[in-house]
């Protein structure tokens, strides 16, 4: 048997024991722009935590996280702005923003949830010995300079030592831990203490998790859930298309090749993420590409293109900007500082650089993942047609973002998602500057950029409208001026269901949203 056919019959295999094992699929129940009862959908990967402070925020952890905990504001896609959540209004200043909070807010345990508890929960998130990524995304460069939550004016004052024109928007990714998760935050990484409008019924970690809705006072009163989803872990995007063949799932997240067969008989709904995946290079002291000319070198040796074509088999959309088109202050200007897909100027910027015939030997350390499917083979066979030697440790993206975030030193080059949950391109500072601190999940590769850093502390938070997109284009020039990052492909991702609608991003299904389809 050819190890094409193998690897078809298992996944065929697969397909069938999480049909017979997962939950029933449910599909379009009742009269179309009703809420369906119940419904199966499948995530890309697991969630790394259930303490949404300190998560990688990959698609499994947001889609979850949509799911357990509320935020005080919520992104309405159709409009670009915000909506209510937890809070019903809001006054903002460029320091301070003032929430009026639901009054009957509860957990999904039944207990009370007060402002001051939601306080509490952002002075963590505020906090910088967390180790919140969303500390500085949510706060500013200044930080947080007083958080207060009145239980007797249901509100919650949220204000902040330097202007944060981002701060309202950031709100929506504020996912809002209950007192016990407080509590005890170790337990929390693996038990959810949700505030948001599903508890889990049963799980099993790394395979299902079975979502009850409760009578939630955090829906308004025009939102409605299904009672039951089943979320299914299905790393391979061939079994979750044959899942969705079969009938057994309702809502299947297709990344690759398999598009091409399902859009053939179905329409998908596409999401399409804010930002784009980049190259991100380790700049530390002693690592190879801590020399801009071998970074540009590399750079000039890629095509989006190509591998876009082999990362999404052709579903993305290449770019050579990181702020993308349906972004706040997307300047289309910039691709002139991207370098030019030309295989005989990276030679000569590699030989500038010391390498290359007659020069010294090079080998790279790099990083690939599951949902980038041939795009790392492709990356590095680029790279190694300028002779340069090649070494890669594949595997999942969560392992991935591990070996980064973890300080692990032992790494050159990776293609890593420089996407944002809303349209503003300020959380990306955090992964791209030390402004905010290094480690973790904040500037893992180590970037040393004073003119963006200058901007990132000074003057991007701080103005609004025109004069701030236009220090957002000077920002991003910058950065790719001095090729710290080089951007590749805009990721997106094509939802096949049968029956429903819904609203969804890259990343995230908008389970309010889900109605039964025409």
């Amino acid at each position: 048997m050819s190890r094409r056919v193998q690897a078809s019959a298992l996944v065929t295999i697969a397909a069938l024991t999480l049909a017979a094992c997962g939950g029933e699929s449910g599909g379009a129940q009742g009269p179309a722009g009703e809420v369906p009862e119940s419904l199966v959908m499948d995530l890309r990967n697991d969630i790394d935590t259930f303490d949404p402070a300190i998560s990688s925020s990959d698609q499994g952890s947001m889609q979850l996280f949509e799911a357990l905990y509320d935020t005080p504001v919520r992104q309405d896609r159709k409009t670009g702005g915000v909506a209510p959540a937890m809070a019903t209004k809001w006054e903002v200043t460029p320091t301070k923003v003032v929430f009026t909070l639901r009054p009957d807010l509860k957990c999904s345990d039944g207990s009370d949830l007060l402002p001051s508890d939601v306080a509490n929960n952002m002075k963590r998130l505020a906090d910088p010995k967390s180790g919140s990524p969303f500390t500085g995304r949510l706060f500013g460069p200044g930080g947080a300079k007083a958080i207060v939550g009145d239980d007797e004016a249901d509100t919650l004052t949220i204000e902040v030592n330097q202007p944060h024109a981002d701060m309202l928007e950031s709100m929506t990714n504020a996912f809002v831990v209950c007192p016990k998760g407080l509590e005890d935050v170790e337990s929390l990484g693996t038990e959810p203490q949700g505030s948001g409008p599903y508890k889990i019924a049963s799980m099993k970690r790394g395979d299902e998790y079975v979502l009850e809705s409760w009578d939630s006072p955090a829906l308004g009163e025009d939102e409605e859930v299904p009672a039951k989803i089943t979320m299914r872990v299905v790393t391979s995007d061939s079994t979750r298309a044959n899942l969705f063949e079969t009938g057994a799932t309702d809502i299947a997240a297709i990344l690759g090749r398999d598009n091409e067969r399902l859009v053939q008989d179905n329409d998908p709904i596409q999401g399409k993420a804010y930002g784009a995946d980049a190259i991100s290079f380790n700049e530390r002291e002693g690592r190879p590409f801590a020399d801009e000319r071998l970074r540009r070198a590399v750079a000039h040796a890629i095509d989006p293109e190509g591998f876009t074509k082999a990362a999404s088999f052709g579903l993305g959309e290449p770019t050579r900007t990181f702020i993308t088109p349906d972004m706040n202050c997307y300047t289309p200007e910039n691709e002139q500082f991207t370098p030019e897909f030309d295989l005989d100027t990276a030679k000569k910027e590699l030989e500038a650089a010391g390498y290359g015939p007659g020069g010294k030997e090079l080998t790279v350390e790099m990083l690939g993942y599951d949902v980038q499917n041939s795009g790392p083979e492709y990356l590095a066979d680029a790279v190694r047609q300028l002779g340069i030697k090649v070494n890669i440790t594949s595997g999942t993206q969560a392992q991935a973002a591990g070996t980064i975030y973890g300080d692990d030193e032992d790494w050159d080059i990776i293609v890593y998602p420089y996407q944002t949950a809303i349209r503003t391109p300020f959380p990306m500072a955090t992964k791209m500057s030390s402004v905010y601190g290094e480690g973790g999940a904040l500037n893992w590769g180590r970037v040393d950029n004073d003119e963006f850093d200058a901007m990132v502390k000074d003057q991007l938070s701080k103005v609004e409208g025109d004069e701030r997109c236009k220090l957002w284009g000077e920002a991003e020039a910058a950065l790719l001026e001095r090729v710290d990052f080089v951007p590749l492909m805009i990721p997106v991702v094509n939802y096949f269901t049968k029956g429903l609608t819904f609203d969804a991003g890259y990343r995230v299904v908008n389970l309010r949203s889900i109605r039964n389809a025409d």
